[in-house]
């Protein structure tokens, strides 16, 4: 079937107007001022006195009147970026003078501003760009060059490449059924929005003179939980919706979220077949998913109209081959994805969404209530800091100040009784909270309520625990390595895959300052402390990971090879002046037996014994120095001095060479051939004499960690003894 012909089946629109005049209400004296000057040179100006400020406001005959004018003059101030219509109003003119080839053709800029940092997209910073004239023969100048260029352009914005009635960026099809809205109180993301149209009409022409990191077609929206990714898509489908005359095509994934059934596939299958339906396009509704696209594939490509495929929601752990399927099935087609997952970087181009700055956060807050006082002002900017920028949770809280002060509304966002960002506490601001369903906020934030002791809850409970504060992988390795039930040569992969499993869920943010280093947003991190059913849990990670901290850690290798043990000077030991309580002397006491008869202290003579009971007997001096820790922080005043001493002994010492030489040994060990002794099988090993040596070079660390065990104590076993005694 060839594609019809629509140029030929709907008449152009003639120009009726010469310069349609874009300004935001606040100023309605400037633009009233700008109008009469340009009317006075005998142009033709559209000017709505209304200058409404959402898409629901935009009345036909405002979309009539900019398809049928020639230009559109922004009257850019810094509020004009801020209004939903004059944005949709200058996109509408942008990407009509994109069809035609220069998309800062039908678009002049007046800036009443010092600055233009505000004005996006940025090309329209360097076009005709005049600022507010200040005397009658400046504004003379200005009138006569906006006279001389709309002269010069012979057709309306509606004409430029394909024939539009006005209505078209509004009334394009939206399947499945029923459209977005977008949101009254959507804030800012105007950098955004034109670096997703970048992304995805690079093919096309380059929109942003910045080097991308894709070909077109394809882009991702990314972020944490309730940071308004959606939404965003939403304001994007709809602002730009002229550039896609085909259509938008909308899958909602969120559903397969929740449980392994329905699967993503079986979500996105079923809304490809309402599409196909809702077409006429041929098909069954037991046809595959591949055949569905396939059909689809056809009837976009017979109707040649570019168009717009967003798939809302993408979850984590989709394998390559789905996410192919994800695509819109035409070369028309302009795919955008939203996920939470950091682990689908390679798959389309990526844009983070950040929380939101300072001043929008404030402007959303203070969107129910206007501060009365300078110090309420500062009190709603601190909850913009409480709770990190969050857009879902400052909606929640712009709700509640509709009827309290901010002073009060930051204490019980701050109580540790009831949650005011929980569902259970009702909003109460009135006529807008009547039937209003929220989310609750926890639930979204955690991917699984944190109910045991799993390396994922665990690794997260110390970003939590942490936050604001970066953690690094070290530093998670030496904590997980510290409680039980993680073996040492377990805590490396343990963070690992976990840390893998935060970033799919997007809780975690990799920290800018440092690699292989993360943190959490403030509200995963309180959701964490207020909703974690293990507390004690909780509080045994928190006393391991401040020890940690406050022990200097050097960087384990990252190359496969142990650690040489290194004696550095200990700092003296921070006692009381009474000395250390009881609990910690027989501690320190228990401790010292315990090292000086390891075969760290006591080493393996040549060719004596076995590696691997080595090995055993310095896993069990690291499980009893771990029991130690735990026992002497719980009972003893501060200031101890045992956590120090523990936590380089096991971390510096223990856990770099039993996680490096557990795992090599085992490896030898699977090859041992029937009827070949273990021992015989040991000394065979190519690499038997490396770890004897790394094996002795311990003594000379865990001897001196004997010599601090027995300050302590006040008992020297070593000098009782002797180090090389049995």
């Amino acid at each position: 079937m060839a594609p019809p012909a629509a140029s030929s089946a709907v008449t152009a629109p003639v120009a009726e107007w010469d310069v349609f005049l874009s300004y935001s209400r606040t100023d309605a004296d400037k633009a009233r001022a700008l109008a009469h000057a340009l009317r006075s040179q005998g142009l033709r100006v559209f000017l709505d006195d209304m200058a409404v400020d959402d898409f629901a406001s935009i009345t036909k005959a405002i979309t009539e009147a900019l398809a049928r004018s020639k230009a559109l003059l922004a009257l850019y101030s810094a509020e004009y970026p801020r209004r939903r219509a004059c944005q949709w109003e200058l996109t509408y003119a942008y990407l009509a003078g994109q069809r035609e080839g220069d998309p800062r053709r039908r678009i002049l800029v007046v800036n009443p501003e010092t600055s233009a940092a505000h004005v996006h997209p940025v090309e329209l910073r360097d076009a005709r760009h005049w600022t507010w004239p200040t005397a009658p023969n400046v504004l003379q100048c200005l009138t006569e060059q906006v006279g001389a260029h709309v002269r010069a352009i012979a057709s309306p914005l509606g004409a430029a490449g394909h024939p539009m009635d006005g209505r078209e960026a509004l009334s394009s099809p939206w399947l499945p059924a029923p459209a977005r809205t977008g949101s009254a109180r959507f804030t800012d993301r105007l950098a955004e929005q034109w670096r997703i149209h970048s992304a995805l009409v690079r093919h096309r022409a380059p929109l942003v003179a910045q080097p991308g990191s894709g070909s077109g077609r394809t882009a991702q929206l990314r972020g944490m939980p309730g940071i308004g990714k959606s939404v965003l898509a939403q304001e994007y489908a709809l602002r730009f919706a002229s550039a896609f005359p085909g259509g938008v095509f909308w899958f909602d994934l969120h559903q397969a979220h929740d449980s392994p059934s329905p699967t993503a596939l079986d979500v996105y299958a079923e809304q490809v077949a309402d599409v196909c339906h809702a077409l006429d396009v041929d098909h069954t509704r037991d046809a595959s998913l591949v055949r569905l696209l396939s059909r689809l594939a056809i009837h976009l490509g017979e109707h040649g109209a570019p168009c717009l495929w967003v798939v809302d929601g993408l979850p984590d752990g989709l394998p390559d081959e789905e996410l192919q399927l994800l695509r819109g099935p035409h070369l028309l087609a302009s795919t955008l994805l939203t996920t939470r997952s950091f682990r689908y970087g390679t798959f389309a181009e990526t844009i983070d969404i950040p929380p939101l700055s300072d001043a929008d956060g404030y402007r959303l807050v203070t969107s129910r209530r206007t501060p009365g006082s300078e110090v309420e002002k500062a009190t709603a900017l601190a909850l913009v800091h409480d709770v990190g920028g969050h857009p879902y949770a400052l909606d929640l809280l712009s709700d509640l100040a509709g009827t309290e002060n901010f002073a009060d509304l930051r204490n019980r966002l701050h109580a540790a009784d009831s949650d005011i960002l929980a569902p259970h506490v009702p909003l109460r601001s009135g006529k807008r909270s009547a039937g209003v369903s929220r989310v609750p906020l926890a639930p979204t934030l955690l991917a699984h309520p944190l109910t045991g002791n799993g390396p994922a809850d665990d690794v997260l409970r110390l970003f939590a625990l942490a936050s604001p504060a970066p953690l690094s992988q070290t530093v998670l390795e030496n904590a997980i390595a510290s409680v039980n039930p993680y073996d040492p040569w377990e805590a490396g992969p343990a963070v690992s895959d976990s840390i893998a499993t935060l970033l799919g869920s997007g809780a975690l943010l990799p920290a800018s300052a440092a690699q292989r280093s993360w943190t959490v947003h403030a509200l995963v991190a309180r959701a964490v402390r207020r909703h974690d059913e293990d507390t004690a849990r909780q509080e045994d990670l928190r006393q391991v990971l401040l020890h940690t901290l406050a022990t200097p850690l050097a960087q384990s290798s990252r190359d496969g090879v142990p650690r040489q043990p290194v004696l550095a000077a200990s700092p003296p030991l921070d006692l009381p002046p009474s000395g250390p309580s009881p609990v910690e002397r027989a501690a320190a006491f228990d401790l010292q037996v315990e090292l000086v008869t390891r075969v760290g202290v006591q080493p393996l003579g040549a060719g004596e014994g076995s590696l691997r009971e080595a090995l055993t007997s310095l896993h069990t001096l690291f499980a009893t120095t771990r029991e130690v820790l735990h026992r002497v922080a719980a009972d003893s005043p501060p200031p101890i001095a045992l956590p120090r001493i523990a936590l380089v002994l096991s971390n510096q010492h223990l856990r770099p060479f039993l996680a490096t030489w557990h795992a090599a040994l085992r490896d030898h060990e699977d090859t041992r051939p029937p009827g070949r002794s273990a021992i015989e099988h040991e000394r065979l090993w190519p690499r038997a004499a490396e770890m004897r040596t790394q094996l002795a070079d311990l003594k000379a660390p865990l001897s001196s960690t004997a010599k601090e065990l027995a300050t302590l104590c006040g008992i020297d076993l070593l000098r009782a003894v002797g180090p090389d005694e049995p």
